[in-house]
């Protein structure tokens, strides 16, 4: 339900932006001078900061960053257009006629480049346009040729003798339909691959919420076309423009939102909400990522090898990254008085009797720490294929200066020390419990697929039932899926 009403927030502020040049720039304020063109400039200043928007959330990688940095060009380059029609060139015929045929390029570009985001994402490696994409962009660019010499063969745009009154004045020809059907098909057939490929459950079953703005646009284009759009000052309320870039930037931020695109957001909401104390700092000790947990490190502390103490009852450990460190704390103060309870009470044990006691109840938790070692002691041994190949790829990482060496590396890294924790877990469980619920399993497989699917290898757990199991039998088919894996 948080998805849902944060995407329809989001929504909403689009929209409340798009009223605001109705209702003011571009209908209230006159259209001289020193307003004139004030819809414009504030369009164009909106489209800027979209571009710079994507730049920030959409994660940076390859053709994708690219085709949704482009996208949010074209909205510039559509704004523009608009300016120059009925501003710069309006008294000039034939160039304000080439300059409303203009539009046509980032109208039919920013669905065409929706098409190509929809064909990259989780795509292996995101380096490559597959050749539907190649077919896509010929039937553009052939209609884009056909709609910029609509002056030759009028089939767009039908005017009367001579182009008379060529602005107000005129039909809609086959050429204006085809184009429309394209660009409207090319954008829905986008958003239907988007859902395909995407595997979050949650982000499929809210969809239905990306139809909203298409379903709008579907609107305003038939107001506008029909010449039903309300008008002011002879105006009306919305022109194809900022119809077109709303539309466009509302499905965009349905996708985002919802997940079927992947951002680069929430980090620090992830760390905020953390309960450990850890961060991630740059390579000048400035924290990046901070719990609210951790403690701020001094220069002193941050130049301190991994296991130090930094204070009386803290060990910090460290751990580089690329581009900086991550370190995480911990709190060792029921350890540490734990043992000088024991301490205190060793030395304060001056009768033979109440030293027997203490002795057999020191035995008996000594048992249980011996146990417990031993249980750690299995682990280990267990994960040690793992571990010993988290050293080497993280030697490989500290070795090699190719980024995507290293990022393989720490997508191989986060998957073993996921399957570590969750080896870790499950032994500890069936150390106290010869049953446990399947939901345990369920967890550890899920948490293990996770970091799977951010290695660029999709799969999916879904689980139908919930039943109590063996803990062995549980351990046994963990071991069998890393096995697998």
């Amino acid at each position: 339900m948080n998805e849902i009403t944060t995407t329809l927030k989001r929504i909403a502020v689009y929209y409340l932006l798009l009223a605001i040049n109705v209702i003011f720039c571009a209908n209230i304020v006159a259209d001289v001078f020193p307003t004139r063109n004030l819809s414009t400039v504030y369009l164009l200043v909106l489209s800027a900061c979209l571009v710079l928007y994507y730049a920030h959330r959409v994660v940076p990688s390859g053709h994708l960053s690219f085709m949704t940095k482009a996208l949010s060009v074209m909205a510039v380059l559509l704004i523009l257009l608009r300016g120059v029609k009925y501003s710069a060139v309006s008294e000039i015929g034939v160039l304000a006629r080439l300059s409303w045929y203009l539009y046509y390029v980032p109208i039919l570009l920013i669905p065409l480049f929706l098409f190509a985001i929809s064909l990259l994402v989780s795509a292996k490696g995101n380096s490559r346009l597959p050749a539907l994409w190649f077919g896509a962009l010929g039937l553009t660019v052939a209609l884009l040729v056909l709609v910029l010499t609509n002056d030759l063969h009028h089939q767009a745009f039908v005017f009367q003798e001579g182009f008379a009154d060529w602005d107000s004045n005129y039909t809609y020809g086959w050429l204006f339909y085809v184009v429309n059907a394209w660009q409207f098909a090319l954008s829905l057939t986008s958003i239907v691959i988007l859902i395909y490929k995407c595997r979050v459950t949650t982000a499929r079953k809210n969809a239905w919420i990306i139809l909203l703005p298409f379903a709008l646009g579907i609107v305003m284009y038939a107001l506008l076309l029909t010449d039903a759009m309300p008008k002011i000052n002879g105006a009306h309320l919305i022109e194809f423009p900022e119809a077109h870039i709303f539309t466009a930037a509302a499905v965009l931020e349905c996708c985002m939102s919802l997940g079927l695109i992947p951002t680069n957001t929430d980090y620090g909401k992830m760390f905020r909400n953390l309960s450990l104390a850890a961060q991630i700092t740059d390579r000048a000790g400035t924290p990046v990522y901070s719990s609210a947990e951790a403690m701020p490190l001094t220069a002193d502390q941050f130049a301190l090898p991994d296991g130090s103490r930094i204070d009386e009852h803290t060990v910090l450990h460290k751990m580089p990254l690329s581009g900086g460190y991550g370190f995480w704390q911990d709190d060792l103060t029921n350890l540490d008085r734990l043992n000088a309870e024991l301490e205190e009470a060793k030395e304060g044990l001056m009768e033979e009797a109440e030293l027997a006691r203490l002795q057999n109840e020191l035995k008996e938790k000594q048992a249980k720490i011996e146990q417990r070692t031993k249980v750690y002691d299995a682990i280990a041994r267990r994960i040690q294929t793992q571990s010993q190949a988290i050293s080497s790829l993280a030697k490989r990482a500290r070795e090699t200066s190719d980024g995507e060496v290293r990022e393989e590396c720490r997508r191989q890294i986060t998957l073993l020390g996921a399957y570590i924790k969750r080896y870790a877990n499950l032994t500890l469980l069936a150390e106290e419990n010869d049953l446990i619920a399947s939901g345990e399993l369920g967890l550890a497989v899920s948490e293990v697929l996770r970091y799977l699917n951010y290695a660029g290898k999709p799969g999916e757990l879904v689980v139908v039932t919930e039943a109590l199991v063996p803990s062995q039998a549980a351990i046994a088919v963990f071991e069998a899926f890393e096995t697998l894996l």
